[in-house]
């Protein structure tokens, strides 16, 4: 659906359009207006398609695409950047001299000391065919030196972001379904998150330099989510049965303007990083979309068929929003938000007792997970989480801390009902627990090669409808795996590689198997701690006794 906007390689002119109000109406929101709309400056008048609007740093210009009929078998720019002065005036190709060898120019975004555009380019080097970011070199709002961000290396992704000090980009995938961040300088490519969906677009660092908003569809529909750069955090901004999309931060940090199609119809929207003060900026019929804040926060630029034409406008930010933004700061878990080491090599542990609201917490570092429909249940004095088999699961981020290759221990307490297919316990990818059909419990991990599956199997079944202990662990030092049910060795295989692989790139899901976003579980879990440390028989033995008297003890 939103490929079509992205590509844009329609046939013709007339198609393109078509194609982009379907788009735009799949990306944008109406709403209850709050009071008075805000003032609106048109700013171009062509009625030629435009796309992806940016400011300069120093707030004077702006940056954007312009669609252009089919004209690739005669070797002319298929979309081209144009600048133009913040108010609409000087209107003038960028890459003008580029257009035969880039043919389609979009996604520009400033680097943050206006020396540089990052871009989202295709052409005759990539055969008309994908996508991939370029640098050019800005001077007195002149381009020059286009070149591949990574000369040589292949397609890299597309949909550019700076981070603030301009030493990084973060971009989309080649297959738009993750992220990545790389060097300015086209080295040092890392995962920020594998893909979750098919879709996951329009990156864009806070002005911090310590969130990552961007919109994808992981969870079954496009909204909006934020993940810090090291990986960790991954929070959902908005929830809703329309599509949320292309998120922008505020100058200072305080607002998110994304485009939603809530009341059928594509508005400009913003919120709160946590979600909360949605207000509808704009409200009216026409498709409203590609939102660009000025450096000063007092305007923001759009796209808009209003006047028959997806023209340039901008609108003036209502004055009270600065006054709201001073008055609600940023909502942080309650607990530990930074990974500490722990003599007892504890790394993560929920205890499920809070029994209320959204949000599960981590008594032992910043690994709050977000529920996804799983339910609170009493039990005893406290409380479990209860999965419905088909799609309740809990996501609880990508911190660092997590990606353990190895010694490793990972306990939980299951309570689980037939149901013909795996029951994904923990996941983390490359070290997961799942129960199988048979109801043998399995630890699963990745060779240190990534190359194949390694799993262990129980030696026998557990029951049903009933409360077991799973502990799974890797211990590189005496070159093996191990499985315990109820405090007891159930089985143990040899293990030669010393680290298990893919850890990093997913985060860690309670109740499903996250990649697949498949093999839900159908029960109870309650109790998982996650260790750095392979902890011995014996010390499963002490710990299953100690948790089984003060789990069953008011039951």
């Amino acid at each position: 659906m939103s490929n079509s906007l992205l590509c844009c390689r329609s046939a013709t002119l007339k198609s393109f359009v078509i194609r982009a109000l379907a788009v735009l109406a799949c990306v944008g929101l109406a709403g209850a207006a709050f009071g008075q709309q805000p003032a609106l400056v048109r700013l171009s008048r062509s009625f030629h398609p435009r796309f992806f609007l940016s400011y300069s740093p120093d707030g004077s210009h702006l940056v954007y695409s312009q669609h252009h009929a089919n004209r690739r078998a005669s070797q002319q720019v298929l979309m081209s950047l144009r600048i133009m002065k913040a108010d609409g005036s000087d209107d003038r190709p960028l890459l003008a001299a580029y257009d035969r060898d880039v043919q389609i120019q979009q996604h520009a975004v400033w680097s943050p000391d206006g020396k540089r555009l990052a871009l989202s380019g295709g052409g005759n080097d990539t055969g008309n065919a994908a996508l991939d970011v370029f640098l050019c070199d800005m001077n007195n709002f002149h381009a020059s030196n286009l070149r591949k961000l990574v000369k040589g290396g292949g397609v890299v992704g597309e949909h550019p972001g700076w981070s603030p000090d301009g030493k990084q980009l973060v971009m989309t995938n080649i297959t738009g379904s993750g992220l990545w961040i790389i060097d300015a300088d086209g080295k040092n490519r890392r995962s920020l998150i594998q893909p979750g969906g098919n879709y996951t677009r329009f990156p864009a660092w806070s002005p911090d330099g310590k969130r990552i908003a961007f919109a994808s569809d992981r969870d079954g529909n496009s909204d909006i989510y934020w993940i810090r750069p090291d990986g960790s955090e991954l929070t959902r901004v908005t929830n809703h049965p329309s599509i949320d999309s292309h998120p922008r931060w505020s100058p200072d940090g305080q607002w998110l303007a994304f485009v939603s199609y809530r009341d059928g119809n594509s508005d400009i929207w913003l919120c709160r990083p946590d979600g909360q003060g949605l207000r509808n900026l704009t409200a009216h019929a026409a498709h409203d979309a590609q939102p660009a804040w000025s450096p000063d926060g007092k305007h923001l630029a759009f796209v808009s068929d209003r006047d028959g034409g997806f023209d340039i406008y901008r609108l003036t930010v209502p004055a009270d929003l600065a006054a709201q933004a001073a008055r609600l700061p940023e909502r942080r878990p309650a607990g530990p938000v930074t990974s500490k080491k722990r003599p007892d090599g504890l790394v993560c542990h929920f205890n499920f007792d809070q029994g209320v609201g959204n949000k599960l917490m981590d008594r032992a570092g910043p690994n709050h997970g977000d529920l996804m429909g799983a339910r609170w249940v009493k039990r005893g004095a406290g409380h479990a989480l209860s999965f419905n088999g088909a799609s309740d699961y809990v996501t609880c981020g990508l911190d660092p801390a997590l990606h353990l290759t190895g010694p490793l221990t990972i306990t939980v307490w299951v309570n689980l009902n037939e149901k013909p297919h795996n029951h994904y316990v923990v996941c983390k990818h490359g070290w997961n627990i799942y129960v199988g059909p048979d109801f043998v419990p399995r630890f699963e991990t990745r060779s240190a090669a990534d190359k194949e599956w390694n799993t262990l199997a129980a030696a026998k079944p557990i029951k049903s409808k009933a409360w077991t202990r799973i502990a799974a662990v890797f211990d590189p030092a005496a070159k093996e795996m191990r499985i315990h049910v109820d405090g007891t060795l159930s089985a143990r295989k040899p293990r030669s590689d010393n680290a298990i692989a893919a850890v990093a790139g997913y985060p860690l899901e309670l109740g499903r198997y996250g990649p697949g976003k498949s093999q839900h579980l159908h029960g109870m879990i309650d109790e998982v701690r996650i260790f750095s440390r392979a902890l011995s028989p014996e010390m499963l033995g002490n710990s299953y006794e100690n948790e089984r008297q003060q789990l069953f003890a008011k039951e």
